[in-house]
């Protein structure tokens, strides 16, 4: 049930990142701590632009991967019901488990987003700027075209490239 009131509230007080913030402060699971992640990234604001919290996003997907992922959270949070801490079960509201990171494309800033991944004990830590040989080179230039300049500066003269940090953690 939504209750309205609440989520105007949340909706005026809260910009879409906070909402991502707080849904990766929520979890916890394996080798994964939502809270000392956006301690961190709280911390660091100069080495990210904006992040995305989601289930793994593979494309080209031709076999519907990324759809199932989708599928699973969905389901997740319909089938969510608040269980008492001394429960033995629990349900996970919003399973997620990799991260987005958006970045300035700068060695520097990447290098120190990719010690952030060991330091959260990441499975995998991905760069993504659309140089990658393995994609698919129609999606690879897709993805290189979208990052060149992304990054707007106060005039186009100082626009910058960016690029993806992803962290999955198993």
């Amino acid at each position: 049930m939504l209750d309205l009131g609440k989520i105007e509230q949340i909706a005026q007080s809260h910009s879409p990142q906070e909402l991502f913030a707080a849904l990766v402060w929520q979890r916890r699971f394996n080798e994964f701590d939502g809270q000392e992640v956006i301690t961190d990234l709280a911390h660091h604001p100069d080495l990210w632009q904006s992040f995305l919290f989601s289930k793994p996003i593979y494309a080209p997907d031709k076999h519907g991967l990324s759809f199932n992922g989708v599928l699973d959270t969905l389901l997740a949070m319909a089938n969510y019901r608040p269980m008492p801490e001394t429960s033995v079960m629990h349900f996970i509201p919003y399973p997620a488990d990799t991260l987005y990171v958006l970045a300035e494309n700068q060695d520097m800033i990447v290098a120190q987003l990719m010690d952030l991944g060991k330091k959260w004990r990441a499975d995998v830590v991905d760069v993504c700027d659309g140089t990658s040989e393995a994609a698919d080179w129609k999606f690879r230039d897709y993805v290189a075209m979208r990052l060149k300049e992304a990054l707007w500066g106060e005039s186009f003269e100082n626009d910058r490239d960016a690029v993806i940090i992803s962290y999955w953690w198993d």
